[in-house]
């Protein structure tokens, strides 16, 4: 099997954002590694991956979480191949880096609003109601999804996100208080207007198309990662990265998107059904 491009990528862009949390120069981890600053600017451009050695030495430089410096010290020892699938964690880590550097960003989801356009009450309540979540990975989820909203908002290359919701995903928001109704609505809308942001609606949901993914392509973003796709069954996940299945997600996703409406246009056409509250059970 071909080497992961993905798993190549990741550990630079880790080693990046580290390093310019420390407030370090190539320079500066280059000399403490014993290396010349040109190993790291490949390293972090994704051309080449730090030895084990290398990611012990860069975990404790710019103090990386034992979750990160694991994973990296993974990639280093396997080498790992496409569609790796390592375990959830690091999958959804993967997801997370690509919100943060690539430049077009697509995402469906036939059931739920996704999961960087939630409000805190559309995540703690109604996820609590559809799924039986706990309070433990609910607080863990609000966590990692706020995280990644913030990074995204904090982006000033103003990468393409393109959001495809389901009018049934709307539609349950009826088992949602009006205020927190109105509040999720409120998100969309204001996520719709920002630059380079679109949020469709898919009227009604088939099975052809399938469960929950997102792409994730490079763009013209400069340090934007590989082309791959993401998503999750139950308790499964991948990141995908084969080409030719990336283009059969990429045929659902131009069928979903021909599909769709802009937001703006289904809730002026709809916005008496969505203020309908769902009748609580006796």
């Amino acid at each position: 099997m071909p080497e992961s491009k993905l798993a190549k990528w990741f550990p630079g862009r880790v080693v990046s954002l580290g390093r310019k949390t420390k407030r370090l120069t190539q320079t500066d981890v280059a000399n403490f590694l014993g290396k010349n600053y040109q190993t790291i600017a490949k390293m972090e451009q994704g051309r080449s991956c730090p030895s084990v050695g290398d990611c012990y030495a860069l975990a404790d430089l710019l103090e990386l979480s034992d979750e990160l410096r694991d994973y990296m010290i993974d990639i280093a020892r396997n080498e790992a191949q496409s569609n790796f699938r390592a375990d959830q964690r690091f999958n959804a880590i993967c997801l997370q880096y690509a919100e943060m550097y690539n430049g077009v960003i697509c995402k469906w989801d036939p059931l739920y609003i996704p999961g960087i356009a939630q409000t805190r009450a559309y995540h703690f309540k109604f996820l609590r109601m559809a799924e039986g979540s706990t309070d433990q990975q609910l607080n863990r989820g609000w966590k990692f999804k706020l995280e990644r909203l913030k990074a995204l908002l904090a982006r000033t290359d103003n990468p393409r996100v393109v959001i495809l919701i389901s009018e049934t995903a709307l539609l349950n928001l009826r088992f949602l208080p009006e205020a927190d109704r109105i509040e999720q609505l409120k998100r969309l809308q204001y996520l719709d207007s920002l630059p380079n942001w679109e949020i469709r609606i898919v009227p009604a949901v088939h099975l052809e198309h399938g469960g929950a993914f997102d792409i994730y392509r490079a763009g013209e973003a400069e340090f934007g990662g590989p082309d791959f796709v993401y998503t999750e069954v139950l308790d499964d996940s991948w990141c995908i990265e084969e080409i030719p299945r990336i283009e059969r997600y990429d045929e659902r996703w131009k069928f979903l998107l021909g599909k769709s409406i802009a937001l703006k246009e289904h809730l002026d056409d709809r916005r008496d059904s969505l203020a309908e509250e769902h009748p609580q059970r006796e």
